[in-house]
């Protein structure tokens, strides 16, 4: 009797360990499934502006999905996974104005924002010149982030300069320019605006982490000149 009823306890362990086992890994393709749906959702928008909000009220429903499956922690407990380089797939193409437009002097086909743990990073794009594609230029601005105290999950952001470079090596790619510009090794440097212009001039913003993992990241940026126009950025982990 006794060899009868361990036998059943072991069947009845098995059973709700190979039903939990299949909860988890259904929750898992999900989660992969939702995120490649955002990802898909977000290519379908690359370089268009968003003035109405439309693009944006599309991919919000899929972003709460995705955080109802996988609540995040605060941002303070994300930042070892937020460094390294994003590369945005959409989200705001114009940083000069709260319109939602696209900037005619931004490289919309590659934005990357490289995330030091140090506490700054750089957006970097190529840009062209009065809207010129002849006329090209590698833009890299960097900002200074801290955490924000009245938000858990934001950072604010100031920035301090604006170098770029006139031309790039083909054996480098824009995600590896921000660390020599760092470093002040960055090949062809020149200036895009003066420090002292950018720190005076450019003022900050802040940044909402939604969503980070080791392939996704999801964020809301605003500029302080207007806090409640948040944009939604769709970005993936660069290789």
């Amino acid at each position: 009797m006794k060899i009868l009823i361990a036998a059943l306890g072991l069947g009845l362990i098995l059973t709700n360990s190979t039903a939990a086992l299949a909860d988890w890994s259904n929750e898992k393709t999900e989660l992969t499934e939702l995120k490649e749906q955002i990802i898909a959702l977000a290519k379908t928008f690359e370089g268009q502006g968003d003035p109405d909000y439309s693009k944006q009220q599309a991919l919000e429903p899929l972003v709460q999905q995705l955080l109802a499956l996988e609540p995040q922690q605060p941002v303070q407990q994300r930042l070892s996974i937020l460094a390294g380089s994003w590369k945005q797939v959409w989200g705001s193409y114009d940083y000069k104005n709260d319109d939602r437009g696209v900037d005619p002097e931004l490289g919309t086909e590659e934005i990357y924002q490289v995330i030091s743990p140090d506490g700054y990073y750089y957006n970097v794009s190529y840009i062209y010149k009065n809207g010129d594609k002849e006329n090209k230029r590698i833009g890299l601005l960097r900002g200074e982030y801290q955490l924000n105290p009245s938000e858990p999950n934001s950072l604010k952001v100031k920035f301090t300069d604006y170098p770029g470079a006139s031309e790039k090596s083909d054996d480098l790619e824009l995600w590896q320019l921000p660390e020599l510009a760092e470093n002040g090794t960055l090949p062809n440097q020149i200036t895009i605006v003066p420090s002292l212009v950018v720190k005076l001039f450019f003022g900050g913003g802040n940044l909402r982490e939604v969503y980070t993992d080791n392939e996704l990241r999801i964020i809301y940026g605003s500029s302080n000149r207007s806090p409640e126009n948040e944009s939604i950025y769709i970005m993936t982990r660069v290789p």
